[in-house]
């Protein structure tokens, strides 16, 4: 049995969701309040996601799961959303630093 995928998830999933939280606390509170809770919904959502995919891969790993299609599901949403929230956050990021600020990007005008 092939455990790979869960091993590599109980890796990757806390450094995801600690670099999340380091994300969402430099998010600008000036921004609307619907854009802030908007934000805030999508941190609770991979919040809850990655915790699933932790506690999934840990009890795979651990022999009390059984490895399938569910528990793979679970690991390839989680990561797939994480690292697309991320890369959404630093597209964002960087379009602030250099100027092009839009209504969707937290700081606009």
């Amino acid at each position: 049995m092939n455990v790979a995928l869960y091993e590599g998830a109980m890796q990757v999933v806390p450094v995801l969701l600690i670099a999340l939280f380091i994300e969402s606390r430099t998010v600008d509170r000036s921004a609307s309040r619907t854009k802030r809770r908007w934000a805030n919904l999508q941190d609770r959502v991979f919040a809850v996601l990655g915790i699933v995919a932790f506690m999934v891969s840990m009890l795979v790993v651990a022999g009390i799961a059984t490895a399938g299609r569910g528990p793979a599901a679970i690991i390839i949403a989680t990561l797939s959303g994480c690292m697309g929230l991320l890369y959404t956050r630093i597209e964002q990021r960087f379009a602030w630093d250099h100027g092009q600020q839009h209504d969707d990007m937290p700081g606009a005008r």
